[in-house]
């Protein structure tokens, strides 16, 4: 009886290895390829459709304000349908708290240097400017709510609680004069409402920081006291 030869069986498992593997680089599954189960595709299918409407809604809420940016608009913005936001979120108002939660506590800067006041305002600057979109969505949130709610003072205030602990604490308590619950209020509304209304990158965005400064320290006349 001829004998078979070998070769062609060993070219043809050869080319069947390289099949597998060149499928496998081209992301077809294999027989043998574990798979993801059901439940944990359906949660990290979720957990990317919440993050691409928080993301959706922050990106909004810097360009449109909170109050002119629709559920509608958010759903389309992150490419999903309008139904899936209420998958995640009852309302705009629970999307945004998750934004709010998702902030920083408001720090105190290093040191205090022999500016101390000057380091504070300018901490609350730049953290209203960090977060920008969020800051002005919180903002005007808080402007549609009923006065008595007492969140346009608390929202600002909240930005500037570092600050109001430095006025308790200063040793000199003569300078700035007034309650320090209410000049940290006050630094806060002030800064609030000019972060809405720069745009990013906008001139003289650096030297906000030092005019509200002086003129908490020395009034509409800019002089010393």
């Amino acid at each position: 009886m001829p004998m078979v030869s070998s070769g062609p069986v060993v070219s043809r498992s050869i080319s069947l290895t390289g099949w597998v593997a060149s499928g496998a680089e081209k992301g077809v599954p294999c027989r043998n390829t574990p798979r993801m189960p059901a439940a944990a595709r359906r949660d990290e299918l979720a957990s990317r459709t919440r993050a691409d409407l928080l993301a959706a809604a922050k990106r909004l809420f810097g360009e449109r304000g909170y109050l002119d940016t629709k559920i509608i608009d958010i759903a389309a913005a992150a490419g999903r349908a309008v139904g899936s936001f209420y998958t995640h979120f009852d309302d705009k108002e629970q999307l945004l708290a998750v934004l709010r939660s998702e902030l920083p506590e408001p720090a105190a800067p290093g040191p205090a240097g022999d500016d101390a006041l000057r380091d504070h305002i300018t901490a609350c600057w730049t953290a209203l400017r960090t977060h920008r979109p969020t800051a002005i969505a919180l903002l005007q949130s808080a402007t549609a709510a009923a006065p008595a709610s007492g969140r346009l003072r608390g929202e600002p205030a909240g930005w500037t609680a570092p600050l109001r602990r430095h006025l308790e604490n200063r040793p000199d308590r003569g300078a700035p004069a007034g309650d320090p619950e209410l000049v940290a209020a006050a630094v806060g509304v002030m800064l609030a409402g000019l972060n809405q209304a720069l745009p990013d990158g906008e001139p003289g965005d650096d030297r906000v920081a030092e005019t509200v400064t002086n003129l908490v320290l020395h009034g509409l006349s800019g002089l010393e006291q």
